[in-house]
């Protein structure tokens, strides 16, 4: 049938017209980008995929693809695949099924990363701006109440972001029920996962067994707790805002810095530096943070270790966090190998957690490719407007850059290991004024 017929039979109907209030109030989706749906065929993703399926034939939205994923995790899974192909091919929209490995620990957590990564392939396959879940607002509810439940500040009751990167949530404003309602009147099918029958799962004993007795309590709970999850992400973004302002790109700060803020802003800011020393896998736990904040009064221990191998010091007036596992010398140099830079582009560097920007000015002859790497022993720099060379060691040291930050310094060189940049110290070398490297910490 053709996106025409489609559209007579279909019309707008006030669910997708409200799926689409989402899309502009949000900023979901730009006018005619191309969107990838993540389809399992249970009612969620089905309804979020029929619902784009109906604003693209109203003109709305752009192409629309979708990708299911089989985790290999269960059986049963070839009948919501058929599922899945039979609503697609009902709605003009192109699908592809995968099979994914799923990595050890935690299933579920590796089976997301999974599923993820393969969704963000199939996104760059088919020219999808954005990559579209079926998260709802009773999803949103669920999650802010487990999140409560287990005593979560306000990044974790700002529950599932509406926009993360380039995955939206269209459906995050619309209950389950007016999903499943829909469909029903459309004469859709869909399927539902056995699991979440499951009481092994924290989230379906909360659904399955709280829920229905809070809502006698008030009715209106699903609403409230969604309201909740967006009055603190607002919340949330402005204070992180303000703590990544202070943190910026150093490994430390000022004691009377932190003294002057908030608390609620100095948290972040421990955070923060954490998270710029070690990834987000340092990000410490808030036992951790208040241990820190006893720094700052100047009583109890000098030291606090953190996560992953991290250590907050105390040191004159300052608060430096960096690898060291409770050491009270300067952890040891370890080179990250060198990445190749084959072009000017956005290169995420695993490594080192840093993603690096690089551009060049139009008409430079570059020697590609160059290379991202951290300092090695031998390494000389001359910056621009400089008078001579000398070691980057000594250079860094009259600069006055802390020794703690000097092993993980991103260096930008050229085929024969010259360094043409410091990216996060903003210079460059001399001759190299045609080159312009910024390096982003993760957020």
């Amino acid at each position: 049938m053709t996106g025409a017929g489609r559209q007579g039979e279909w019309g707008l109907d006030p669910y997708p017209a409200s799926v689409l209030a989402t899309i502009r109030r949000r900023r979901l989706i730009a006018g005619d980008e191309p969107v990838l749906v993540a389809l399992s065929a249970g009612p969620d993703s089905t309804a979020l995929v029929a619902a784009l399926a109906a604003l693209r034939d109203a003109g709305e939205v752009g192409p629309v693809h979708a990708l299911f994923v089989d985790h290999g995790l269960r059986a049963g899974i070839g009948a919501e695949a058929e599922a899945a192909r039979a609503t697609c091919e009902r709605l003009g929209v192109p699908l592809r099924a995968v099979k994914v490995v799923v990595g050890a620990g935690n299933v579920q957590a590796a089976a997301r990363r999974a599923r993820y990564a393969a969704l963000r392939r199939e996104a760059a396959r088919v020219g999808a701006a954005r990559i579209a879940t079926g998260h709802t607002q009773t999803d949103q509810a669920e999650t802010v109440l487990l999140r409560l439940l287990r005593g979560a500040g306000a990044l974790g009751l700002s529950g599932i972001p509406p926009r993360r990167g380039p995955v939206v949530r269209p459906l995050i404003d619309r209950p389950r029920r007016e999903g499943i309602e829909w469909l029903v009147r459309r004469g859709l099918d869909w399927r539902d996962d056995p699991t979440n029958a499951s009481p092994r799962y924290t989230r379906n004993r909360l659904r399955l067994e709280l829920w229905p007795r809070l809502l006698e309590i008030n009715p209106a709970l699903e609403v409230a707790l969604a309201r909740t999850a967006d009055l603190l992400r607002d919340d949330e973004r402005a204070l992180s805002a303000r703590a990544r302002a202070l943190a910026k790109a150093s490994p430390e700060i000022a004691l009377a810095t932190l003294r002057r803020v908030s608390r609620a802003v100095s948290r972040r800011v421990i955070r923060r530096l954490a998270i710029d020393a070690g990834g987000r896998a340092a990000a410490p736990e808030a036992a951790h943070v208040e241990r820190v904040l006893g720094l700052l009064e100047g009583v109890g221990d000098r030291q606090v270790e953190m996560r992953a191998g991290l250590v907050a010091r105390r040191r004159g007036g300052v608060l430096v966090v960096t690898r060291g596992r409770g050491r009270r010398d300067a952890p040891a140099e370890v080179p990250v190998e060198p990445v190749p830079i084959p072009g000017p582009g956005r290169y995420r560097l695993e490594a080192l957690g840093r993603t690096l920007v690089v551009k060049v000015a139009r008409g430079a002859a570059v020697a590609w490719p160059l290379a991202a790497r951290t300092r090695r022993a031998g390494d000389r720099f001359r910056p621009a407007g400089g008078r001579g060379s000398k070691t980057l060691k000594a250079w860094l040291i009259d600069r006055k850059v802390a020794r703690e930050r000097r092993a993980g310094l991103l260096l930008l060189t050229d085929g024969g290991g010259r360094v043409l940049a410091i990216p996060e110290l903003g210079v460059v070398a001399e001759g190299a004024a045609w080159l312009d490297a910024t390096v982003t910490l993760p957020r």
